[in-house]
């Protein structure tokens, strides 16, 4: 027996007791005993169909869900996974950039220590160049004096 089957079979029964003589001054009825209970056995019938067929569908929408819940958790874990790895690849890039700002920070005050240096090491040495000049200059005056009064 399909659904409609036992939706008319239900009609017929709440036909038969709508229809059903009633009692007085009671809200109770008089129906056939028989025709209602053949009516229960029809039903009893159809519905294991009807119940394993619900079953079936109630069945695959378990495993539906269970599958989707299931999908749902391994995305949310893999989203979770990425935003944790992009988080890190963030610091990452931050720390160094940061440790690139530093190092090159560094490098600068190097160099300028190292022009600082260079200028003071070249005026020192032409200082010293300086001194040597002056003295071999005062040398080969002295030296060129003498041999002028040498001559006279």
């Amino acid at each position: 027996m399909d659904k409609m089957d036992i939706d008319s079979i239900l009609k017929d029964l709440e036909q038969t007791v709508s229809g059903a003589s009633r009692i007085p001054l009671t809200n109770k009825v008089l129906v056939d005993g028989e025709g209602v209970l053949e009516a229960i056995d029809k039903i009893y019938v159809a519905l294991p169909e009807e119940i394993k067929q619900a079953r079936q569908v109630l069945d695959q929408s378990d495993k539906l869900l269970e599958s989707m819940e299931g999908q749902g958790k391994r995305i949310l874990e893999e989203a979770r996974a990425y935003a944790a790895k992009l988080v890190e690849e963030s610091e990452i890039i931050r720390e160094a950039t940061a440790r690139a700002a530093e190092i090159r920070a560094q490098a600068e005050r190097d160099a300028a220590d190292l022009r600082a240096e260079a200028v003071t090491y070249a005026e020192d040495l032409l200082k010293q160049l300086e001194m040597n000049l002056d003295k071999a200059m005062f040398s080969i005056r002295k030296t060129k004096d003498d041999l002028q009064n040498y001559h006279k």
